[in-house]
């Protein structure tokens, strides 16, 4: 099965919109919001996984140049296409926030065909059919869309895996963090095993069980697989860039030690 490529359009002319949207139509590039106005096209963004974003470049209020620029601190994977009719703002573009592609207003069906190859070549890449969000509180995505968990004990199960940045979790620790107080023994073991049992039903039916390992009274997800706003801080990317506004995994009272390391990376960025 072909995956979608979730994309968001922003140009204060609906005409240009419009056209972009039926060009669209029976490919490949899925577009999942169309927006008049970049601050509500932010907010859209900040709650959705976008892969592409298609910006008009000259708009009232906040131009295209800065909503790019904001759209890559949410999602620094984002393909971000300009259009304008102008040519230095293209150069602007390009130079500021490194443009993946662009077109020049009035653009024809063949330059739009390019622009789609262009954003599959990139997607094809980049992507990464699994975005874990722990930035303020711990959702998963897979393919864009937010799953909603009804083993509520698996879905902690799992940021425990994530909070663990690959490493084994085991059974002791899991129950030790998901049953606190709990006795270990032979009922609440049953419940990590149900816990378990879920996550790997779970990512089968979604055809993404390569992401989650168990086995043996453990388990851990396999990071590189994962695209993660957490990860992408270790990994270098200055937390100034990112969403964290002091809350990690705001779900979990256990999550406060990682929480504690995020802050004081946060303070000593502030003070340099």
């Amino acid at each position: 099965m072909v995956m979608s490529i979730k994309a968001i359009l922003v140009d204060d002319e609906l005409p240009s919109i419009r056209q972009f949207e039926i060009e669209c139509q029976n490919t490949d590039i899925e577009v999942i919001g169309k927006f008049n106005n970049a601050a509500e096209a932010l907010i859209y963004a900040e709650k959705h996984r976008v892969e592409c974003a298609v910006l008009d470049i000259k708009m009232p209020d906040m131009n295209g140049i800065e909503l790019g620029r904001k759209l890559k601190e949410i999602n620094c994977d984002m393909i971000v296409i300009y259009v304008s009719g102008f040519d230095e703002y293209i150069r602007d573009a390009v130079l500021d926030v490194k443009a993946d592609y662009y077109l020049m207003k009035p653009y024809d069906h063949k330059e739009l065909t390019e622009v789609f190859d262009r954003v599959r070549y990139l997607s094809g890449k980049l992507r990464k059919r699994v975005f874990v969000r722990t930035f303020d509180e711990f959702d998963i995505f897979i393919d864009g869309q937010l799953i909603e968990f009804t083993n509520q004990k698996a879905k902690e199960l799992l940021a425990v895996c994530i909070d663990r940045c690959g490493g084994d979790v085991t059974m002791q620790r899991a129950i030790d963090l998901l049953w606190e107080g709990r006795n270990y023994d032979d009922k609440v073991k049953c419940l990590y095993r149900k816990a378990v049992v879920y996550l790997n039903a779970l990512f089968h039916e979604y055809g993404v069980e390569y992401i989650f390992s168990s086995g043996r009274g453990k388990c851990h997800v396999n990071r590189k697989e994962i695209s993660c706003d957490y990860y992408e801080v270790l990994d270098g990317k200055d937390i100034e860039e990112t969403l964290f506004d002091g809350r990690y995994m705001a779900n979990y009272s256990w999550s406060e030690k990682t929480c504690g390391k995020l802050c004081h990376m946060a303070s000593i960025r502030l003070s340099e």
